[in-house]
C-alpha cells in the first residue's frame, strides 16, 4: 500500500516541495550550510569563552527585559527619539506602511541617482530595489548581497545571504558579468569585490541603510564587520536610513547591547568589527565656532521610521515578535529552514518570518510562505538570545488564520474526522492501516 504522509499543521504541497528539495540550489545550499553551521558553532563557542557563561546569561536577561520595556513604552520612546534626533539635525519622517516609505525615499532621492545600499532586512521588507527598478541604479555594498545579486540569486540568510553559494559558482558569475578571472578562494573573491565596490561608493551621492537600534536619547546604531557601512554613511553627501519602530530603545547603552548580542548570536563574534553611532549630519565648528554641515561625512541624514503593521501586532498580542533583533540564530537550528531555506518565510525567514509576514503583509501571504510548515519543536526558542517563543506566536497566527478560513486541506480533513469518528484518520477497519497518516 502506498501511504501519503501529510503533516497536519505543516502540510506542504508534495509535488512542489519535492521539486524544491531536489533543486540544484537547495542541494548546494545544504552542502554549503553544513560547513557554515560548523564554523558558526566554533565561533560561538569561542565568543562564549571570551565573554563568559555568566555574562552571557546576564546579557540575555537584560536584553529581554529591555526589549519588553521598549515595546510596552514604544510611543513615549518614539516621541522622545524623534524630538532628540530632529534637534540634532537629522530629518525624521514616519511611514505607516511600505508604500509610504517608498514615496518618502522618492522625494529624497532624485530619479537617475546612483544609490549605494547596505544589507538591510527592512529595505527588503519595503521592496525598495524591486519598486525602483528603472528609476535608480542600486549597488549592493555588502559582500554577501553583492555576490547573491551577480549570481542572479536570492539571499538565504539574513546575516550571511550568500551562505548557499560555492566559490566556483561565484567566480563563474564574476567572469560572466565583468570578464574578470578570479581564483575560487574566499580571500581572492573578497579582495576583488572590495576593489570593485570602492569605486562605486566614491561615485555615489546617496546611500541607503537600515539600523540595528535607535536610542531615544538620540543615536542611530548600525553594526557591521566589513566596513562598507562606515564608508557609505560618510562618503556620499546624503544618508537615508529606514528602520522599523521596534528598533527604538531607551538609551545608547541599550543600543550597544543590541549590537553586541547581534554579533554574538548572529555570527559568533564577541563584538562586531564596527558599530556606527550616528547622532547628526557631519559638521565642524572650527571656524569661529560657526557650525557648518557636511565636513567629511554626510551633509544630510534622513531617518524614516516604519510602522507597517507593527502597532497592529502589539494590539493583536504578537508583540513578542517585535523583540527580535534579526540575528538569525534561530535559523541555524530550525529543522524546516535547514531543508528549504528561503522557501520558508518571505522578507523575514522561518517561523519568526511567517509571524511577521502575517502583520506586515497579510494572513494569506503568511499561509503561502509557510505558516503551517513549523513543527513547533521550539529549537528556535532555545537558541534565541531573547528566548522568543516563536512556536507560540505561530500558533496564535494559525488560530487567526483558521478563524478566517485559511488552513490546509489536511487540517480541515483531520478536524472533520475528529468530529465525525473521534480520530484524525477517519474510519479504520480492524487490521488495516489508514490510507493517510498525519503527524505533528
Amino acid at each position: 500500500m502506498k501511504l501519503k504522509f501529510k503533516y497536519g499543521f505543516c502540510f506542504i504541497k508534495i509535488m512542489k516541495m519535492n521539486e524544491i528539495l531536489i533543486s540544484e540550489r537547495i542541494v548546494q545550499a545544504k552542502a554549503s550550510f553544513e560547513n557554515s553551521f560548523q564554523n558558526y558553532l566554533k565561533n560561538f563557542d569561542s565568543a562564549k569563552s571570551i565573554v563568559g557563561e555568566e555574562k552571557l546569561k546576564e546579557m540575555k536577561e537584560k536584553l529581554k527585559e529591555m526589549k519588553k520595556y521598549s515595546i510596552k513604552n514604544l510611543e513615549q520612546l518614539k516621541e522622545k527619539a524623534v524630538k532628540n534626533l530632529k534637534e540634532q539635525g537629522i530629518k525624521v519622517f514616519e511611514a505607516k506602511n511600505a508604500e509610504e516609505a517608498r514615496k518618502m525615499i522618492e522625494k529624497i532621492i532624485p530619479k537617475g541617482e546612483l544609490i549605494v545600499k547596505a544589507k538591510s532586512n527592512v529595505l527588503n521588507e519595503i521592496e525598495i530595489v524591486e519598486n525602483f527598478k528603472g528609476r535608480n541604479e542600486f549597488v549592493e555594498t555588502d559582500c554577501g548581497d553583492f555576490l547573491v545579486e551577480i549570481c542572479e540569486e536570492k539571499g538565504t540568510h539574513p546575516v550571511t545571504p550568500a551562505i548557499h553559494l560555492s566559490e566556483e559558482k561565484i567566480v563563474k558569475a564574476i567572469k560572466k558579468k565583468f570578464g574578470v578571472d578570479v581564483k575560487p578562494k574566499a580571500e581572492k573573491i573578497v579582495e576583488w569585490v572590495k576593489n570593485h565596490l570602492r569605486e562605486k561608493i566614491l561615485e555615489a551621492k546617496f546611500s541607503l541603510t537600515g539600523a540595528n537600534a535607535i536610542s531615544a536619547d538620540g543615536n542611530v546604531a548600525i553594526l557591521e564587520n566589513e566596513g562598507n557601512i562606515s564608508l557609505i554613511t560618510r562618503m556620499p553627501e546624503n544618508h537615508v536610513i529606514v528602520a522599523g519602530i521596534e528598533k527604538i530603545v531607551p538609551s545608547i547603552e541599550d543600543a550597544l547591547l543590541v549590537c553586541r548580542a547581534s554579533a554574538i548570536w548572529g555570527t559568533g563574534a564577541s563584538w562586531p568589527a564596527y558599530i556606527n553611532l550616528i547622532s547628526s549630519p557631519s559638521k565642524t565648528a572650527d571656524i569661529k565656532k560657526e557650525i557648518v554641515k557636511g565636513a567629511q561625512g554626510a551633509k544630510e541624514v534622513y531617518l524614516i521610521l516604519l510602522d507597517n503593521g507593527r502597532k497592529k501586532a502589539i494590539e493583536d498580542g504578537l508583540e513578542e515578535a517585535l523583540y527580535c533583533i534579526n540575528c538569525g540564530s534561530c535559523l541555524y537550528f530550525c529543522p524546516v529552514y535547514r531543508q528549504i531555506f528561503d522557501n520558508y518565510g518571505f522578507h523575514y525567514l522561518s517561523g519568526i518570518g511567517v509571524t511577521k509576514t502575517s502583520f506586515m503583509n497579510d494572513l494569506p501571504k503568511a499561509f503561502e510562505k509557510g505558516l503551517y510548515y513549523c513543527t513547533t519543536c521550539k529549537a528556535c526558542k532555545q537558541n534565541c538570545p531573547l528566548e522568543i517563543d516563536i512556536a507560540e506566536l505561530v500558533k496564535k497566527v494559525r488560530e487567526k488564520a483558521v478563524k478566517n478560513k485559511i488552513e490546509t486541506e489536511a487540517n480541515k480533513k483531520m478536524m472533520e474526522n475528529v468530529k465525525k469518528v473521534g480520530n484524525p484518520f477517519g474510519e479504520i477497519k480492524e487490521g488495516e492501516i489508514p490510507k493517510e497518516l498525519y503527524c505533528c
